[in-house]
């Protein structure tokens, strides 16, 4: 598996910019999604590539040849997702110490934005 995934770094590198999907699939003799992520399991291109839609084709480019504006977008998008999760964890933890203390959650007061404990 690491050595497929080295075969199509070096064929995504020595292209130079956007590969469709169907052209590695077709090369490596693979389907597409071993490409992607599924569940725990780590696609093939995760470390060394991007996924990309270009004239209405799905593909692959290697992170040496992305542009930066198209890789900002990227970013910021994991780094949102990222934060969500982080706050809903921390969202859960309070209502674990709230329940296991025996207090119940707040609720905002609608008219004048305080907390009020049930």
């Amino acid at each position: 598996m690491e050595n497929l995934a080295n075969e199509i770094e070096a064929f995504l590198h020595a292209a130079c910019g956007f590969v469709p999907t169907r052209m590695i699939c077709e090369r490596f003799g693979i389907p597409e999604r071993r490409l992607r992520q599924d569940d725990d399991r780590p696609g093939l291109l995760d470390e060394f590539a991007v996924s990309s839609t270009r004239e209405k084709q799905s593909g692959y480019i290697h992170h040496d040849f992305l542009p930066t504006p198209e890789w900002l977008p990227i970013k910021h998008r994991l780094m949102r997702h990222g934060i969500a999760e982080i706050r809903r964890a921390r969202k859960w933890e309070r209502a674990r110490k709230n329940c296991k203390i025996g207090k119940r959650p707040g609720m905002m007061e609608r008219h004048t934005g305080q907390l009020v404990f049930l």
